[in-house]
């Protein structure tokens, strides 16, 4: 017999599914935050993405499991309350309820909302928490402990506790279906067409917005929001970014060999979020787009736990708009190249070849409280930005930073099957060393990160501000010597940009003449290359000059290609108090713009050749930055 039945009409299951879930979402996701509003807001855009993807999500067993971890991820980074509850006629008891509940970690709360609220297995809770089943179980128990001695109640009442707070949610009012419905397909429409960057970019420079007939854009409030000629247009519903999306343990043992065991996947929510070298600890920075829409991060480590030599995260994070995701981009890569973490020194920076949008890798070093070496790579696809960071205990010249770049590879490629990413990464190809990003106050000068290990490492360098150079006191002089100023005048053309700072250790009981200072300025092209040979004459020529000053002079190394040149030297300066001073000085030239360095070591805190060598390199590569000689 041939079947007369219907094929099930995805409107009507989708209608109902909205009308049966809203409530069960919303209790959840407002005892997770105690903010009403931002539950609210975060559970109705969960049923636009739900909408959007209404065809797979229908065929899952269980469609709201799919739907609730984007409400309660979205819930958790809209909540502004301080303190809870700020509901106008809430009961005692109510309250008292939310109190035991703001008692909780993240973790206990999470785990006993999805037992007393979503009726989820215990796999299925530890899967959600993002832990193995005995670590979720004792957040559960701990959890319930701590609820009920705080709500003073038997651990048996705590399912009466959760029902009467259901009383808090029942005047909500929520917005039609088709609303929602509609919301829905205008995202999928974005996100079809020719990728949602593209399609952003495109709404954004014409002013185009979707309109229903009246010309009116749809939205999930109550109220309806102008168009263009009307005001300004509310935000669209938040990108969808699963935590299948993030790096598997089986990719990771792969490609950084070794026995690697996979921590925590969570959203970064609690804590002080901190979880990437060079991360700030401001509040702010706990999310590179703290506007964003989605964030997880998830933990590796080689070895016992708080033991392993060797740790990797990886940090993932989605953006409302293409701009958005852009500036994510370039703040994430700006805290690693220009690290402000006392101690890093960035060793070199690269960048992979056809690997996202845009994309780079970092290496740095730290010695105190220990040796470090940490392989950081950023990228961007679309409306994610991820980074992937490697700790290890190995020396920064042998660190696997093509490992990491691989790695990069294998997170952008996950991220660029979602709906709102850009470019894949494909085969990354060898890593090609490029100048370091702007970084410091002053790019043109150097920065703190640029500077080698000197001295205790548990005094970190600390610079002065940069501030202009002038005649009365230069501060940049060579003892024993007489050479150009970079104050003033040079054969008739004025200095411009012309900038001074010094860099010392912090809390030392060095002398005080030990340090680094650092002047730069521009000349016109011809100027500044005259003005580096009168440096070198003066400073090679200087022991012949005063013999009796007692200055040695040695050429540490020198270089001449063109427009960028540089010399360096070791001098050493014999005082009448028989002391003796040692300092190493450079003078470099990128075009119209000069710099020079001088270093005054002192016993215990020296700088070798080398070192200095490659200070003068990374002086020259910072110097690009620098305005060009006007005119």
């Amino acid at each position: 017999m041939v079947s007369t039945a219907l094929p099930p009409d995805p409107t009507a299951e989708f209608d109902a599914f909205y009308k049966s879930a809203r409530d069960r979402l919303l209790l959840q996701a407002y005892a997770l935050t105690g903010d009403l509003g931002a539950a609210r807001s975060a559970v109705r855009d969960a049923f636009v993405v739900a909408w959007h993807h209404w065809r797979k999500t229908s065929r899952l067993d269980d469609p709201e499991s799919a739907v609730r971890p984007h409400a309660w991820r979205h819930a958790q980074r809209r909540a502004t309350v301080r303190p809870w509850h700020k509901e106008k006629g809430l009961d005692a008891d109510n309250r008292a309820t939310l109190d035991a509940l703001a008692s909780l970690s993240t973790q206990q709360r999470r785990a006993l909302i999805l037992t007393q609220l979503a009726a989820v297995s215990m796999e299925e809770m530890a899967r959600e928490l993002g832990l193995p089943a005995d670590m979720a179980e004792r957040e559960l128990q701990s959890g319930a402990a701590q609820f009920a001695a705080h709500r003073d109640v038997a651990t048996s009442s705590i399912p009466m506790a959760f029902a009467a707070l259901g009383t808090a949610i029942r005047d909500v009012a929520w917005p039609r279906v088709t609303i929602i419905r509609r919301a829905g397909a205008a995202r999928r429409r974005m996100h079809t067409v020719v990728g949602a960057g593209v399609v952003v970019a495109a709404l954004v420079t014409s002013g185009a917005v979707v309109t229903d007939a009246t010309g009116v854009r749809p939205t999930l409030a109550r109220e309806a929001v102008a168009g263009p000629n009307g005001g300004s247009v509310a935000a669209g519903p938040e990108v969808v970014l699963p935590d299948t999306s993030l790096l598997p343990l089986e990719t990771v043992r792969r490609t950084l060999i070794g026995d690697w065991q996979q921590g925590r996947t969570h959203d970064n929510s609690v804590g002080n979020g901190v979880v990437l070298p060079c991360q700030p600890a401001e509040a702010d920075a706990r999310y590179a787009d703290p506007r964003g829409s989605a964030a997880w991060v998830r933990a590796f480590r080689n070895g016992k736990a708080g033991e392993a030599p060797r740790r990797l995260t990886e940090v993932v994070e989605a953006s409302r708009s293409p701009e958005r995701a852009r500036k994510t981009y370039q703040r994430l890569r700006g805290w690693v190249a220009d690290c402000l973490t006392p101690g890093y020194r960035l060793v070199a920076t690269a960048e992979p070849p056809a690997v996202a949008d845009s994309s780079a890798v970092f290496v740095l070093h730290d010695q105190h409280p220990e040796t470090a070496t940490y392989v950081v790579g950023v990228a961007r696809t679309g409306l994610f930005t991820t980074a992937v960071a490697l700790s290890t205990d190995v020396a920064p010249e042998v660190a696997d930073r093509s490992g990491v770049a691989r790695l990069l590879g294998e997170a952008v490629d996950r991220l660029c099957t979602l709906p709102d990413a850009g470019r894949c990464a494909g085969d990354p190809g060898p890593l090609e060393l490029v100048t370091p990003y702007a970084a410091g106050q002053v790019p043109a000068m150097l920065a703190q990160v640029d500077l080698p290990f000197v001295g205790d490492p548990a005094q970190p360098w600390m610079g002065t501000p940069p501030r202009e150079i002038t005649n009365a006191s230069t501060e940049i002089d060579v003892l024993g010597c007489v050479q150009p100023s970079l104050a003033g005048e040079y054969d008739g053309d004025r200095f411009r940009a012309d900038l001074v700072r010094t860099f010392v250790k912090v809390d030392s009981d060095l002398p005080a003449e030990f340090g680094l200072t650092q002047a730069v300025a521009s000349l016109p092209k011809k100027a500044a290359g005259a003005l580096l040979e009168d440096y070198r004459s003066a400073i090679n020529g200087c022991p012949d000059r005063d013999a009796g000053a007692g200055t040695e002079v040695r050429v540490l190394s020198a270089s001449d290609d063109g427009d960028v040149s540089f010399t360096a030297w070791h001098l050493s300066t014999r005082l009448p108090n028989e002391r003796t001073v040692e300092y190493s000085v450079a003078f470099l030239r990128r075009g119209s713009a000069v710099s020079q360095l001088v270093f005054v070591s002192a016993p215990g805190a020296r700088m070798t050749d080398d070192q200095f060598v490659t200070l003068t390199r990374r002086a020259l590569d910072r110097l690009a930055q620098l305005p060009p000689y006007p005119g």
